[in-house]
């Protein structure tokens, strides 16, 4: 580790691994496992907040490659070079040389249920749930489906201090034909506090194959237009082209067929897209969360494949999986876990649900089913600043806070991510062997990775 002399050099890990957790969370209405994961402790912040991190960071913002970055009481002051950067900062500011390492914006998960469906994958705790999550370098998670009791369970894990990581839950409309009624009027959408929001609502419109929809068309239009005009955002989970007809029909009830999305309404997995929808979604800017690392699989799932009455997906390749398609048009395209429901088998192992493998998976197209990327997906392949977006800037517009989160300036929060390499240069399977350094949320290691960088004491 280098060290700027006459500077405070505190190492990460120290109170990170030696101090455990000692919140205790009431367990969220999952599945219990009969092989759980092993147990791992959810690591607290170390209570920095403020910090200089010096060496390559990937910015998404201008300049796009600095030298260094000053977190103040959480929050970036200043990005720029090294003597610039350090010119702002106290000597008692700790100082950070992550030597060969490279620093990105905090990486965003706009789509997952890594908390609340921890049953299904063999995880035991909310605690160890959260610890997988910015193990993998996940700085900020979207909780998609959230009830009263997993709400509460959030609300008690903030108020523990032991949320290491920002979440954004999205309060549940219903689950297949089981509707809930608007029970988000209880409360307004924003902050419970530093690293919790509640932040929009979830319609499930269409099951996992697109075959059923579970609402009737005016419901659905009137829900979401109430929701509009109370200052929700809206997530609607929509596979199917039958499915984004419907949705499509009630945000422009709610918006009007231009626009403006000022809440940033989204559509979630949007696997089948036609061109018409296309254009509807560009023209009201509604956002899309795909699945960069996963989808592919599962639409090569013969289970899948039967319910969609097709021999083989390249039947229909102008409708699955349109990644370049969307971004080449101009919509805000996020990729995200969708854990563990992406996961095969529903299993968590190392390789899965990290950042780095939607990156690749969004270069190369790789599929775990297959040797070979599916010819129908050649064509819809990204750039690595493409993909890189996706879980940085697009994913915080899909949160409604690209102002603060996804990039890198004077003003944003300070998260970022530090990984072993730099994924602007590297092919995918370079970016797939790169390990997560460290994981830093408002100037504090979530998690440390590299000794070279955190070292113990």
């Amino acid at each position: 580790m280098n060290v700027t002399p006459a500077r405070l050099v505190v190492g990460l890990v120290a109170a990170l691994l030696a101090s455990g957790c000692a919140t205790s969370a009431t367990a969220s209405p999952s599945p219990s496992a009969s092989n759980a994961a092993p147990s791992a402790t959810a690591s607290p912040a170390t209570g920095w907040g403020s910090i200089v991190i010096v060496g390559r960071i990937v910015t998404m913002d201008e300049p796009p490659i600095a030298e260094a970055v000053f977190i103040e009481d959480g929050t970036v002051v200043a990005v720029g070079t090294r003597d610039e950067v350090l010119a702002r900062a106290d000597d008692q500011v700790p100082v950070i040389d992550i030597g060969q390492n490279v620093a990105y914006p905090g990486f965003i998960d706009a789509h997952a249920h890594w908390i609340g469906d921890r049953g299904y994958y063999g995880i035991d705790t909310a605690e160890a749930a959260i610890d997988a999550a910015v193990r993998r370098g996940w700085t900020s998670i979207s909780e998609q489906w959230v009830n009263q009791e997993r709400i509460d369970e959030l609300t008690r894990l903030a108020a523990d201090g032991a949320l290491p990581l920002r979440v954004d839950a999205y309060l549940a409309l219903n689950f297949d034909r089981e509707f809930f009624g608007d029970w988000y009027t209880e409360r307004e959408p924003g902050p419970v506090d530093d690293r919790l929001r509640v932040r929009g609502l979830k319609i499930h419109l269409d099951d996992g194959w697109g075959k059923v929809i579970n609402w009737e068309p005016a419901d659905l239009t009137a829900a979401i237009s109430r929701a509009d005009a109370a200052g929700w955002q809206v997530s609607v989970h929509a596979m199917s082209t039958a499915a984004q007809e419907l949705v499509l029909d009630a945000f422009e009830a709610a918006i009007g067929p231009t626009g403006p999305n000022r809440l940033h309404h989204r559509v979630e997995h949007a696997t089948q897209v036609t061109d018409d929808q296309l254009a509807r979604l560009v023209a009201m800017d509604i956002g899309a969360v795909i699945h960069l690392d996963g989808a592919a699989d599962w639409i090569l799932d013969p289970g899948v494949i039967a319910e969609f009455d097709r021999d083989d997906p390249g039947e229909a390749a102008d409708l699955f999986a349109r990644w370049r398609d969307f971004v080449d048009a101009g919509l805000h395209v996020a990729s995200a876990t969708d854990a563990p429901w992406t996961f095969p088998d529903l299993k968590l192992t190392d390789e899965l649900g990290r950042p780095v493998e939607h990156i690749a998976a969004g270069m190369d197209g790789r599929v775990r089913s297959r040797p070979d990327t599916p010819p129908w997906l050649r064509d819809q392949l990204l750039t690595a600043e493409q993909a890189l977006r996706t879980v940085t800037l697009d994913a915080a517009w899909m949160l409604g806070d690209d102002a603060r989160r996804g990039h890198l300036a004077p003003g944003t929060l300070g998260d970022a991510t530090i990984l072993s390499g730099d994924v602007t240069t590297a092919t995918p399977d370079e970016i797939r062997a790169m390990t997560v350094a460290a994981t830093i949320v408002g100037g504090s290691a979530a998690f440390c990775g590299d000794p070279r960088i955190c070292p113990t004491r």
